[in-house]
């Protein structure tokens, strides 16, 4: 794969991301042209940090543009939420469930402790990624994707739940989604050069970040539940909205042609 043809792919990767972002978010705290972009800006630079550092580059040019394109997101979505809750200061007023990190739901005062947490937290994420175990069989890639689900709903079960509640069943719905999904990975596999154990995990992540959040937001249509009840609703965006929801598609058949295209259908 070509570096631009790469670039290109993580770019909209990100977009899609934003896409989704900007869909859910903007009945309540309007379109916002700055923050749009963050997560394709996330994603380029998450390419480049694994493109030249040595380290990486090896195993992120042997993948296929369908895997690049999970594993990015993934690695995106995770520093995303990072960010988020560790390093943005920003105003709460508008949310049922804090964006800015709690400790089991308690206020966290200490900014300095928020940012050294952040950034072990960051170092992990990139660290996690150097395991070089080469998963070949489909318990492989089942297992680490049921695991993998099981670490994201980990992630938003302490996120969450203080101010949620613990749903049992809710908690198994990302490692059963990604344990379904499974082969789609399992088939990209080549068996002469197969996928690091780091990388699959965040492509998986991404994966599942791709499944639940299409059908949180273009089919069920719920109301986000991290912003308070009483927030009001701006019912002009409800229908300028859909053009993400358009735009979102057309990345979609451009994945499922990406996908074919490395099990060289197409």
């Amino acid at each position: 794969m070509t570096f631009a043809i790469s670039f290109a792919v993580i770019a909209l990767s990100g977009l899609y991301t934003s896409l989704w972002g900007a869909f859910k978010d903007s009945p309540f705290e309007r379109f916002k042209p700055a923050t749009f972009p963050r997560s394709i800006y996330f994603s380029a630079a998450i390419f480049l940090v694994l493109y030249f550092l040595p380290f990486f580059r090896a195993d992120l040019q042997a993948l296929g543009l369908f895997q690049l394109f999970f594993l990015v997101m993934g690695v995106e979505r995770f520093l995303a939420e990072l960010y988020k809750g560790f390093f943005r200061t920003e105003d709460q007023a508008k949310y049922f469930v804090p964006s800015r990190i709690t400790f089991f739901g308690r206020h966290v005062a200490s900014d300095a402790l928020r940012y050294l947490a952040g950034a072990v937290l960051v170092l992990l994420v990139f660290a996690s990624m150097i395991l070089k175990v080469r998963v070949v069989p489909f318990w492989g890639f089942w297992g680490t994707a049921y695991a993998t689900g099981l670490l994201v709903s980990l992630g938003g079960a302490y996120k969450d739940a203080p101010f949620e509640g613990f749903n049992p069943l809710k908690f198994q719905r990302s490692g059963a989604v990604l344990a379904l999904l499974s082969p789609l990975f399992y088939s990209l596999n080549d068996p002469l050069a197969p996928v690091p154990l780091g990388f699959l995990i965040y492509m998986n992540g991404g994966l599942e970040r791709f499944a639940i959040e299409y059908y949180k937001t273009y089919i069920q249509r719920h109301r986000s539940g991290k912003f308070r009840p009483d927030l009001p609703r701006l019912r002009e965006f409800d229908h300028t909205r859909e053009k993400y929801h358009s735009l979102a598609l057309v990345l979609i058949a451009g994945l499922v042609f990406l996908y074919l295209h490395d099990l060289g259908i197409l």
